[in-house]
């Protein structure tokens, strides 16, 4: 299910191909892609009681948090991935490519390499639609920043002129 950020349909396609393939492969009761930034992209199955919105900014915090915990210990290329180990569900995360954060929630009985090796093909299946991904948001942002400043200064201007009058 696409939530959050509106794509184009060619590439939403590819990415919800993507991921159920991967929540198919690993039996996983949610597989949530967000953007570095926290923002939603898209869920295939679904968690009682959780926010997949909440989730993915969560993570995507987590993934920024362990970003700069390694450049301070002096790995030079921050990447990779993140795991917790619950006692009846785990979390994995994996960052593809700087652009996206990938999660994986399964139960804890799930073997982890199994989850690991099929989270790696997804990613590698992500890692050409990124560049796609971040044109896309480098266009939305300016085109966002732009129509947004447009309209606050029209508000401003037609609120000042009821106060004045």
């Amino acid at each position: 299910m696409s939530t959050g950020i509106v794509l184009p349909t060619y590439l939403d396609e590819q990415i919800e191909q993507i991921l159920a393939d991967l929540y198919r492969e690993t039996e996983a009761e949610c597989v949530i892609l967000a953007d570095v930034s926290g923002q939603l992209i898209s869920t295939q199955g679904e968690l009682r009681g959780a926010d997949p919105i909440l989730i993915a900014a969560l993570a995507a915090g987590d993934m920024a948090a362990m970003r700069e915990l390694t450049r301070q210990i002096g790995e030079e290329n921050p990447h990779g991935s993140f795991l917790h180990e619950g006692e009846s569900k785990s979390c994995y995360l994996f960052s593809v490519a700087h652009s996206f954060v990938l999660i994986v929630i399964f139960s804890s009985d799930k073997l982890i390499g199994l989850i690991r090796l099929s989270v790696r093909r997804a990613a590698e299946r992500l890692y050409p639609l990124t560049a796609e991904f971040e044109e896309i948001m480098r266009q939305s942002t300016r085109a966002l920043t732009s129509d947004f400043g447009a309209t606050l200064a029209r508000e401003l201007d037609n609120a000042f002129a009821r106060v004045m009058r």
